[in-house]
């Protein structure tokens, strides 16, 4: 789908999006919003870099053109990559310190003495910097007439600092400001079906990782001989830098959650934990398994049963109209059934989709399959589908796959054998 714009999908599936979020906007009463998370950005315009370490802000007016703000050295970024925006670059230069603006003057100390203890005591709001970037956008805000304008902003995003966002918003005192909450996730998160072929070609992707790693594991190899071997076959499949680098841990620092490979060598009768994601064109597709280094633990033919029937008692429950906690209660029905009733997660999985550094699933606690959730699945919605059993007093399993909701129900796209698996 390469096209003369310099982004993959064509201009048809941006305007789609735009039109969709647009339409949420009208329902919410928003004349504009304020986006700010990388994933969103890349979605209404295909603006794909690393620059995003520094403040970046598209502007979506109700009508007319978008406004992207970056730092200024993006603009040939910008023009290849989403020409049918307006760009509009920010300096880096400093500007007047507090003292030469007439600021008030600033207060010795804070730290007073009351009945002879030292106490603190708020003066007042700490001052906010001069940027460049508050300044560029409270200037387009004003010139596409939207200094009275009801606006979203995006709140939420990790990727918008409390600095900027305050300072927009006093730069424009007049406007009405809205949380924008997840108006866009909410339509980003139904995949059209160029973006499914993606998490399809990015599944594909994370199959390689995964074989490559239980290939390269063993008794004697050090982890890192396994993240260079899901690192090897990630970028020889096709595939980009993943938002959340792949997580490698063995029996020593298995509890740490979000903990990744050290420098140590797998011995006999360690379990080594693998979960990655393959990525293509910012999209991603989780998977994860156990590998028992030199043998299992007689009791793991049975737990690792009981969690791929969890697994797919869920997934028979993937479809579209269904309510994300019965697909939860589905999973844990099993469990209930297997005398496990004492043992629960807080999901059996999360939406995913585009993702960039540090999350494959966008930023903030990711919208997942939990008990009690009112979330209904949609067609074109894709899960890291999950199934744990850690600790559970019966012996330890994992099982975790990216599938896709479809018109029928639920299909896998990474397919790893899922039964026990020995190095």
């Amino acid at each position: 789908m390469e096209n003369i714009s310099g982004r993959y999908f064509d201009d048809a599936e941006y305007q789609r999006r735009r039109i969709l979020v647009r339409e949420g906007m009208s329902a919410r009463g928003l004349d504009a919003c304020i986006i700010a998370s990388p994933e969103n950005i890349y979605y209404l315009t295909g603006l794909d870099h690393q620059g995003y370490f520094a403040c970046q802000l598209l502007v979506l007016p109700a009508e007319g053109q978008p406004v992207l703000i970056t730092r200024a050295m993006e603009k040939a970024t910008v023009r290849d990559q989403a020409p049918d925006v307006r760009h509009v670059g920010y300096t880096d230069g400093t500007e007047p310190s507090p003292g030469e603006v007439g600021e008030a003057p600033l207060v010795e100390s804070t730290w007073p003495v009351t009945m002879g203890a030292p106490t603190r005591e708020p003066r007042r709001r700490p001052y906010l910097m001069p940027s460049a970037a508050v300044s560029e956008t409270v200037k387009v805000l004003r010139d596409i007439g939207l200094a009275k304008a009801v606006i979203g902003i995006d709140m939420n995003s990790t990727f918008l600092p409390y600095s900027i966002a305050e300072g927009i918003m006093n730069g424009v005192p007049d406007a009405d400001w809205q949380q924008l909450e997840s108006l866009v996730d909410d339509v980003r998160i139904v995949q059209s079906p160029a973006e499914l072929e993606m998490t399809r070609q990015a599944a594909a992707i994370s199959d390689s990782m995964m074989l490559s790693a239980i290939a390269a594991a063993g008794p004697g190899v050090n982890a890192r001989e396994v993240m260079a071997a899901i690192y090897d076959a990630m970028f020889r499949r096709g595939g980009t830098y993943p938002g959340f680098v792949p997580l490698v841990r063995s029996t020593r620092n298995l509890a740490h959650e979000h903990g990744t490979w050290e420098d140590l060598a797998l011995v006999h009768g360690d379990l080594l934990f693998l979960e990655m994601a393959g990525c293509a064109r910012r999209y991603h597709a989780p998977i994860g398994r156990f590998v028992f280094i030199g043998e299992a633990p007689p009791e793991t033919l049975k737990v690792n049963a009981i969690c791929q029937e969890a697994m797919m008692a869920a997934a028979a429950n993937i479809k579209p109209g269904a309510l994300a906690g019965d697909v939860y209660e589905a999973w844990q029905a099993v469990l209930d059934a297997n005398d496990l009733s004492h043992y629960s997660r807080h999901h059996c999985g999360y939406s995913i989709g585009i993702g960039y550094p540090p999350s494959w699933s966008g930023s903030g606690v990711p919208v997942g399959l939990r008990r009690n959730s009112q979330m209904r699945l949609r067609e074109g919605m894709t899960f890291h589908l999950m199934s744990w059993l850690l600790g559970s007093g019966i012996g330890d399993a994992f099982l975790s796959d990216t599938v896709e909701v479809t018109a029928s129900g639920c299909e896998f796209l990474t397919k790893v054998d899922r039964n026990v698996l020995v190095r």
